[in-house]
């Protein structure tokens, strides 16, 4: 079979883009497995922290997602979580701050100040000695006393969790980071629900969008551990 000049040059041309791209490219380059910006940039998690400094802070453990409007699937597993959080930051004499939802709306169907669901959960109500925080916006942080209270104390480490893990959960890590503190989401005590679909996609169920929302803290925002990961973790006390 015989060629015509323009097969020929067009041959010459795949196999010169093929040489191209193998060389801009090489498959020793290829990464498959993704990384975050917070390894890239050398931040890695602690191993130990000043119980001095440190805070657990809890946010929006109410009953508006027990027996409100909100209920969320696996919230009961969060807050299970949440205590031993707790117990265990009592023990080793750290601040414990609670932070409650409370709407500024007169007449609101979420968090009404006047709503037996914007009540904390039992399990997590305050003890003597815990900072309680309220807000009417998204995170612990937003247009309230807490970064002011935390550094009249001496904070530079916050333990995050919290109800929901893309809402409050996700916006008082990112303000941590913002102001400057070293922050760490206790992924397993925190719990979501779902979401229903914008036009052109489809919903998003509780699971996944947990799963999403702790990827994207754990990218760049703060570390993300399992409770026990966390409360396994040296304590350092002041002499």
């Amino acid at each position: 079979m015989k060629l015509s000049k323009s097969h020929v040059k067009g041959a010459l041309v795949a196999i010169s883009i093929t040489v191209l791209v193998g060389t801009l490219c090489p498959a020793s380059h290829a990464d498959p497995s993704p990384t975050t910006l917070r390894a890239l940039y050398g931040l890695r998690p602690p191993s130990s922290l000043d119980a001095a400094k440190t805070a657990l802070v809890l946010v929006d453990f109410q009953l508006e997602f027990v027996t409100g409007r909100l209920p969320l699937p696996n919230g009961a597993t969060a807050v299970a979580r949440a205590r031993n959080l707790v117990d265990w930051a009592h023990r080793s004499g750290m601040l414990v701050v609670l932070v409650k939802q409370v709407s500024s709306k007169p007449g609101s169907l979420l968090f009404a100040a006047d709503s037996p669901h914007t009540a904390f959960i039992p399990e997590l109500e305050p003890a003597k000695g815990d900072l309680v925080i309220h807000k009417a916006l998204g995170g612990g942080f937003s247009r309230t006393q807490l970064d002011s209270e935390l550094r009249a104390r001496g904070i530079d480490t916050v333990i995050i969790g919290g109800l929901m893990t893309h809402v409050a959960v996700l916006t008082t890590a990112t303000d941590a980071m913002v102001l400057g503190y070293k922050a760490i989401v206790a992924g397993d005590a925190t719990a979501t629900r779902a979401l229903p679909s914008v036009p052109g996609e489809v919903g998003v169920d509780a699971a996944l969008l947990k799963r999403a929302a702790l990827d994207a803290i754990a990218d760049r925002v703060a570390d993300v551990m399992l409770s026990r990961d966390i409360i396994a973790l040296r304590v350092d006390h002041a002499r």
